[in-house]
């Protein structure tokens, strides 16, 4: 489970969308909770929702730094505590918070990827 999530993060790391494709499942769903003023929140499904959903979140937000803080990992989920450090493009305004990220496992793909943030955090740093 480990090795799958780990090829995950690299992936969208990089940009790779077919090591990306290889992570995920057909149904795949993308869930970033936060504030609709957040043009990266929301719903996003399947591979072209992944592409969608970072080509919004990178056009607002440089990623500085990520740190994994504990992992809680059962047969079909897998909950990730970050501290995380952000940088607005247009606001030049940074941000250091902590997120979650929770993904659920089936087949030995990734069927939902869910990141639980300090979404007012982000919305007033966008501003």
């Amino acid at each position: 489970m480990s090795n799958l999530i780990d090829s995950f993060y690299a992936a969208i790391k990089v940009g790779d969308a077919n090591a990306l494709t290889l992570c995920i499942a057909p149904e795949f769903v993308l869930n970033w909770q936060g504030v609709e003023s957040l043009p990266w929140a929301g719903r996003w499904e399947g591979a072209q929702g992944v592409f969608d959903f970072f080509a919004a979140l990178n056009g607002h937000v440089q990623v500085l730094e990520v740190e994994r803080l504990q992992a809680f990992t059962n047969d079909e989920t897998t909950m990730i505590l970050l501290r995380g450090h952000w940088r607005m493009k247009a606001s030049g305004k940074e941000l250091h918070a902590l997120a979650a990220n929770v993904f659920k496992i089936e087949n030995e793909r990734i069927a939902a990827y869910t990141v639980i943030n300090n979404s007012a955090a982000f919305d007033q740093a966008l501003r």
